[in-house]
Parts: C-alpha cells; structure tokens; sequence
C-alpha cells in the first residue's frame, strides 16, 4: 500500500481537478456561509385548486410551508414537460428543498398543449400569482419577495411570467399580481423563434414560426428582455441535445447587454436530463442567488 501511494495521490490530485473544471460560472458571486439552520415543514398543503371557478379546468398545486416566523419569502414552481406532459411531481424534491431553506413554495400544475396552446399557459401562471396574493394574509406569505423557478418548458415560462407585462394579455384584472423579485430558470429555451419546424414547439404555439412570426417572438423571453427585468439565474448542461447551450448563453448575454443582473451556471459533462437529475451544485447556487435578491441571509439573522 505504502508504495502505491503516489499514484493513488496522484489519481486523486488528478480528479480533482477534472471535477474542479466541470462547470463554468459566469458573474458568479462567492458563496457565503449561510446563517440558518434546515427549516422543517409547518404545513404541506396538498391538491390546492388555485384557478378561479370559471377557469376552462381546475388546475392544482401543492404549497410548501417552512416553520419560520414572519413573512416567508414565496417561490412559484413549474415542472417541464415540453409544455405537453410530465407532472409537478417531478418538482417535489427541489421544492421541498427550497422549503428547508426557508421559502413558502406553490409547485404548480398547467394547461398542457395541444388542447392549450400559448398563451394558456402563461395565463394559468397568472391565475396562481393571483391565487398567492388572495392567501397571502392566510399563509404568511411576502408578496414583495415572490420568486419563480423552472426547467425545461417550465424554465420558458418561469421566465415568461417573470419578463412580460403584467397588465398585457392577463387573465387576472381583479387583483394586482406581486411583481417577480428574481428567476431561476434550467435547460431554459429562451428564444422560441430559434425553433422553426419543431414539432414540440409547434404543438406548443399552434404552428410554425414562419406562419406566425409575432407570436413566436411574443411567447419568447429572449423577446422581453429590458433593463426593469429581474435578476436571473440560469443554468444548462453543455451536452444538452434537446435545448441548445446558445439558448441559456444568448439570453445571459442579452440581459446583461440591457442591464440585468444576471449569472449563468454551465456544467461541461450534463446533457437536459443529467442536469436535471444530477445538477445539486447548480440547484445550491442557485439558492444562494435567491437568498441574495431576497435578502434572506439579513432576515434570517435577525429572526
């Protein structure tokens, strides 16, 4: 064994550094050692029907509850699916980490294409920030600091909702909807218009881009992009197949370019599932970059 050693210092020197260099993190900040303790669950409420009565079906979701005191700072979470299929469930687990973090999170279900095309789902979106503004005296819940997070189609529209004009086509006149405090979005595809003869996007829009070229660039969020956007995270394997880098990387730059506060994690070795599966690093600076835009390290301090 003693004469083994330097190799074995050696393998180990040497997947060091292999793994030091699987992620690039552009305008990341440095990690800060957090002031909080796990949060353990207060309340999980399950099945929520967060549409109003007249809604063309009833749409469900499930509220997480972190035993804090105060006001909880909110993230609204939507699962992906390429807009057609999968199920919040997909999103237990980043939820339920959130929660432990100290965030109130509503993890959503929506309208699926084709029966609903855009921009059904965005306004189903806005049926649930509305829902949080009706409960938020009921669960404690900081409308100055609502958050959303998605990946996949779930990313598009968790940047979508965040970036449009709330005012413009919404579906929600009777109450004013909380404006996004910051976005993390995974595998995101920003910029639909890249998508010409998708048949995922197709279904998605209800035809090509060609044939409507405006609501391609009107259902995008790289179309949105201006200096009042909220800071965003992002983050994307390299290997991604099904969303190309250029999707997250482009966006970065746009948002940066307009000046928003923005970072881009980018892992060397994930494609769009691995990164999902397997992105915890991602997911954890990504918490740390929702705890900075909500100031929870300051308020969790003084708790």
């Amino acid at each position: 064994m003693l004469n083994n050693s330097p190799l074995i210092t050696t393998v180990i020197l040497a997947l060091g550094a292999a793994l030091s260099g699987c992620h690039t993190h552009l305008n990341g900040q440095p990690d800060e050692p957090s002031a909080q303790v796990s949060y353990s669950v207060d309340q999980k409420v399950e099945n929520i029907v967060y549409t109003s009565p007249d809604w063309p079906e009833p749409l469900q979701a499930d509220l997480y509850l972190p035993k804090k005191r105060g006001l909880r700072p909110v993230v609204l979470m939507i699962h992906g699916g390429g807009w057609a299929n999968r199920s919040r469930d997909d999103m237990a687990g980043i939820s339920r980490k959130l929660m432990q973090h100290g965030y109130a999170v509503l993890n959503v279900s929506y309208r699926f294409a084709p029966s609903y095309t855009y921009p059904a789902q965005l306004h189903d979106l806005q049926q649930a920030l509305s829902w949080l503004t009706q409960n938020a005296s009921r669960f404690r819940l900081d409308l100055e600091r609502v958050n959303t997070w998605g990946y996949s189609s779930g990313a598009h529209l968790a940047a979508l909702i965040a970036s449009i004009e709330q005012g413009r086509n919404s579906s929600t006149n009777n109450y004013q909807l909380p404006r996004v405090r910051s976005v993390v979005a995974g595998g995101i595809p920003s910029d639909l218009r890249k998508y010409s003869g998708s048949p995922i996007v197709m279904r998605f829009m209800g035809g090509d881009q060609h044939e409507m070229p405006q609501r391609y660039a009107e259902a995008s969020p790289a179309f949105h992009v201006s200096n009042d956007d909220p800071p965003v995270f992002l983050y994307h394997g390299k290997l991604d197949t099904l969303v190309a880098e250029d999707q997250a990387s482009d966006y970065y730059q746009a948002l940066r370019a307009a000046g928003v506060e923005a970072e881009l994690y980018l892992h060397r070795w994930h494609g769009h599932i691995s990164m999902f599966l397997f992105g915890g690093d991602a997911e954890d600076k990504a918490i740390a970059f929702l705890n900075r835009n909500n100031s929870l390290m300051r308020l969790t301090a003084m708790e």
